[in-house]
């Protein structure tokens, strides 16, 4: 290991030798040759002016011409500092500054250089893929500063704000682009103007497939596409990571958008041919810019949201910022800012509907429904929260928060000798996919101890999409510590019968849509009349959800349906009023 680390100090030193040697031929011996003979193909120089861009060798042999033009015979070199920092395991960076002594007609000049070359190298070969320069107190059109104070005092003054371009792309930085942005809009006031913000998705694909250099060319690419295509781009710029921000003129909406969704094709097509394993594929979000005197800062964030709606529009490349999409992802925003300080305060509350015998009467279990209530009394709908939180994972915490409340009301009614039915609790198809739920399931039951019996798990037929073979050998290890699987809404989807055979279901709810049919539909009595004989040959349960009406509760009975559940009997209540009911029925 101290060999390793030896190694790795000395190579650093050699390539900052040689980086020093590499300015020093340049500056001094304004030798161009020595650098272009071991630049990459596709080497970067980004210089503090715009002509001082290259993206490739030959733009590379450019750049060095025009700054030998700035820089006179007989300049002089001294470096303030130096140092090597390793990238990955074959890159290399050295930063450091240069003091230039530039002679002039009568006096001394001086001008000091931040810089900043990347290297390849491997064994004893290696190659310049990029350099970036800043000069302060002088820079390469001759404006100097006399002093030589002064300019060390702009060297440490103006160190950020000239740097105004990204180093892998030659773009601006996203806060250059912003005043940018700004400064364009407040001059061109009859002009049409729309900000455009880029992503490019599978690129952590690429990066892990074809390594770091092959995705950071696909940014570069890129940054060239949109600046060469036919879009009016008045300013561009890397924001972060694979996005990029544009602000492009344009004459109308319907050309605007078919401008770039030629761009998305184009970037595909080179891109599937380049990189077949990863197949990166480029969306554009839009905002169409209405009031030029607003805040550049929320078009950013519009045009945002726009690109982020694409996730949504699978199909689509381009996608133009909506109203309607914002107000609902800043409510979603919201939902998720506010969701696990409402766990934490116990806003979740746990409501329970019973289920009742058709032929007895009475209750013979609960469903567990989840309702969030703020501490002012106002709620947040299931149907509204429940697919955010599916979404985040958050889901699987509220899983387990409602076991928990369930379970400790089983246990506070089972040491006080009180009557207790089995609660039917919805789970998420995330937890399917944890190897680690049945563990976690088990562990609350025996932390309460809780028979199993009291407990039914609920899967909605609906998440029963892929194949059913690992869902079955999960569902499988909860039924061995005594669990009854249910599946609600059954007859909704288009495997209802494969369900029955592929997975260890106990208990069938069939969908309400069903029964609201009945006393008009001769179809649907027969589908529920048939259902019933079915899953009773097969000793499995039947609860009918949704039972509003008398008559649909007799009719109920005349098939021998096993239990109802519904308004007419009663609405979920408070886990209290819930107990009170058990109570009230046996006399207590």
């Amino acid at each position: 290991m101290q060999q390793k680390t030896s190694v790795d100090e000395m190579t650093k030193e050699r390539l900052k030798e040689i980086v020093v040697h590499h300015f020093y031929s340049f500056y001094v011996q304004r030798n161009m040759t020595d650098m272009l003979d071991h630049v990459d193909p596709d080497v970067r120089w980004i210089g503090s002016k715009e002509h001082f861009i290259a993206r490739n060798k030959e733009g590379f042999r450019s750049v060095l011409k025009k700054e030998l033009e700035y820089v006179p015979v007989g300049c002089a070199m001294k470096v303030v500092s130096a140092e090597t920092v390793q990238v990955d395991e074959q890159s290399y960076s050295v930063n450091g500054i240069l003091e230039l002594r530039i002679p002039q007609e009568k006096e001394v000049q001086y001008a000091f250089l931040c810089f900043t070359m990347v290297i390849v190298s491997e064994e004893e070969q290696y190659s310049i893929v990029s350099i970036h320069t800043s000069y302060h107190g002088v820079n390469p059109i001759g404006n100097t500063v006399s002093d030589k104070g002064k300019s060390v005092y702009f060297m440490a003054e103006d160190i950020y704000n000239q740097n105004q371009h990204d180093t892998l792309t030659g773009l601006y930085t996203i806060d250059y682009f912003k005043k940018e942005v700004k400064k364009v809009l407040e001059e061109n006031d009859s002009q049409h103007f729309a900000l455009i913000c880029t992503n490019v998705s599978h690129f952590e694909r690429v990066n892990n497939m074809y390594g770091l250099k092959r995705a950071d060319q696909i940014l570069s690419d890129l940054a060239n596409m949109i600046t060469s295509c036919s879009l009016q781009v008045k300013v561009s710029c890397r924001s972060v990571a694979d996005h990029f921000l544009a602000l492009v003129s344009y004459d109308s909406e319907s050309e605007l958008k078919e401008t770039l969704a030629r761009l998305c094709d184009d970037f595909g097509h080179k891109m599937k041919i380049r990189y077949p394993d990863a197949r990166p594929r480029l969306g554009i979000g839009v905002y169409r810019i209405v009031d030029k005197t607003g805040e550049v800062e929320r078009m950013v964030e519009c045009a945002n949201i726009a690109r982020k709606s694409l996730r949504f529009q699978k199909k689509e490349n381009v996608a133009m910022y909506d109203a309607d999409v914002f107000l609902r992802m800043e409510r979603v925003k919201e939902i998720e800012n506010s969701m696990r300080y409402a766990m934490g305060n116990r806003e979740f509350k746990v409501y329970l509907q019973p289920k009742y015998n058709l032929e007895s009467g009475e209750i013979v279990g609960a469903e567990a429904l989840s309702r969030w209530i703020h501490d002012d009394g106002t709620m947040e709908y299931p149907d509204e929260f429940i697919p955010i939180f599916e979404k985040n994972g958050f889901i699987v915490d509220l899983d387990f928060y409602m076991l928990e409340n369930v379970c400790e009301m089983l246990r506070r009614r089972l040491q006080a000798e009180k009557k207790c039915v089995p609660i039917s609790i919805n789970q998420s198809r995330v937890l399917l996919n944890d190897e680690d739920y049945p563990k976690r399931f088990a562990k609350t039951l025996q932390q309460f101890a809780i028979p199993a019996e009291y407990i039914e798990l609920e899967l909605t037929e609906r998440i029963f999409k892929e194949d059913l073979s690992e869902m079955a050998r999960i569902m499988g290890k909860l039924k061995e510590l005594g669990i009854q699987w249910s599946i609600d809404d059954f007859g909704t989807g288009y495997s209802s019968l494969n369900l029955l055979k592929e997975l260890p279901v106990d208990i069938i709810k069939l969908d309400k849509s069903f029964l609201d049919e009945t006393e008009t539909s001769e179809t649907s009595k027969i589908i529920i009349r048939k259902t019933v004989e079915l899953t009773q040959e097969l000793s499995k349960s039947v609860v009918c959800e949704g039972v509003e009406t008398e008559s649909q509760a007799d009719y109920l009975r005349g098939i021998q349906c096993d239990v109802a559940q519904g308004y007419l009997y009663a609405r979920p209540m408070p886990m209290c009023e819930f107990e009170k009911l058990l109570d009230e029925e046996m006399g207590t």
